[in-house]
Order: structure tokens, then sequence, then C-alpha cells
């Protein structure tokens, strides 16, 4: 509401000097303070910005800045003897608009780039990664491990496609932990070998496997059921995992039984 008592104020000033352009240009800004106002809300709410409520923000500055710019330095409304209260709307119309200006060139830069980033190929092809090798990276995002992956990708043979090797970093949820087993596996969506780091991998949607480590020796057993269960069940307590996933988790490995 900032910019509808700016708006009062400017037109209490207006009204008291008889200036109808500070008058107009008050009740103005007292308009377009509610929409901003409801605009500043959902900007708190929304993480992260897309991209309408970007050039939304954008266009109210220009709203704001365009008709406050031309009032002060074209003085409407604005007689000879009071033309020193020009600098009011020529202020407030000038950094509305410089900021309206820069924010339209950031969305159309930030546009651009999602349109050359989004050319290149899509993770559409139905595929296994399996593991063939993790390590940490220290990393943790949102409290979740970053780990860096030797992958084997697998696509569907119906595809057609040959399978090959890539090494990638991806931020693991809790319930996927389970799962991180040399051999082991999660189905997901690639791009192919010709974009080999472009995958969404399905961490829901484990895939067991019987790999063998690089001396050619079978690697250790896989936990049992009972010390899955117990894991995921030390995960719920530490409050890791929510009880949607925790149930979800839990019926998958009693499923393996």
């Amino acid at each position: 509401m900032k910019l509808a008592a700016l708006g009062g104020v400017t037109a209490g000033i207006g009204i008291a000097l008889d200036v109808p352009g500070l008058i107009g240009i008050g009740l103005f800004w007292v308009a377009l303070g509610f929409p901003a106002r409801a605009h500043a809300r959902k900007l708190r709410r929304t993480t992260p910005v897309d991209g309408r409520t970007f050039a939304l923000g954008t266009l109210l500055w220009l709203v704001l800045g365009v008709p406050s710019l031309a009032v002060g330095v074209l003085e409407i409304g604005i007689g000879a003897e009071h033309e020193e209260w020009r600098w009011l709307p020529t202020i407030v119309g000038g950094f509305a608009l410089g900021i309206g200006v820069v924010g339209g060139i950031l969305y159309l830069a930030g546009t651009a780039a999602l349109a050359v980033g989004s050319s290149g190929p899509q993770p559409d092809v139905p595929a296994v990664v399996r593991i063939r090798a993790l390590r940490e990276t220290g990393t943790y995002i949102n409290e979740r491990p970053r780990l860096e992956f030797d992958f084997l990708v697998e696509p569907d043979p119906a595809t057609g496609l040959a399978s090959y090797e890539v090494t990638k970093k991806a931020t693991v949820p809790f319930t996927a932990m389970a799962h991180l087993r040399v051999g082991d596996g999660f189905k997901a969506l690639v791009a192919g070998a010709k974009d080999p780091t472009t995958m969404e991998i399905h961490w829901d949607a484990p895939v067991a496997g019987d790999a063998r480590t690089g001396d050619g020796q079978a690697d250790p057993p896989s936990p049992d059921v009972s010390s899955r269960l117990d894991e995921l069940e030390q995960l719920y307590r530490d409050g890791k995992v929510t009880e949607p996933e925790y149930q979800a988790q839990r019926q998958r490995i009693l499923g393996t039984l």
C-alpha cells in the first residue's frame, strides 16, 4: 500500500494547491496500488517466480512509469506557478520506468535462453539407469545429498538403441537411499547417447540387479527386507520423509517379499 499512500498524499497536495496534474496522478497511484499490492503478495507465495508473474510485474512498473513521467516532464495539468512540483511525478515515473525496462529486458533474455535450452534433445526414451559407481560430493540441496554416479544406461530394447555409460551428478531423495547399490538402478527417461547427461530419473521406481564389480566378484548381498524397513523407519522418525512417502516406500519394500 505504499504506492497508494504516496498517491493519497500527492492528490492531497494537488487539492490544496489546486494542481489538476497532481490530483490526477495521485488518484492514479492510489488505484494502481491495489493490484500492485496483490502482485507483491503473489510474489512472496510463488517460488520460483514463473514467467507470467514476472511479466505482469514488469507491466505494472511500465504502467506506473509512463503516465507519471509524462505528467512530470510535459507538465500535464501543472501550471507554471507550481512547476516546482513536477519533480514528484518525474522521479516516481523515472524510477518505475527504469525498473520496468530492465525487468522487460531480463524477461525477454530469460525467455530466449529457455527457448534455446528447450531446443535440445528431450528425455523421452524409456530406459533403466544402473549404478556402476557412486561418490559423495559433499553438497546438499534442501538437506538432500547430491551424489555423482557412473551409470550404465540401458534403453528399452524396443527402441533399438544401444546401452551407453555416463557420469552424472544428481540430488537424491531420502526415499531412494535404500536402493543406491551398485548393480541396482531406476527407471528413467533419457535423451540418448547424443545427449547422455539429459535424463529424468524416476527415483520412486527402483530396479533390482545383479551387476558385478570390476574384479568380476559379485557385489555384497543387498540388505534384507527387515533392514530396509528399519532404515525407512529411522528416516521417518527423523522427519526426513513425509507420511505419504513413508507409506509408499513401505508398501514397495513389502511387495518384494
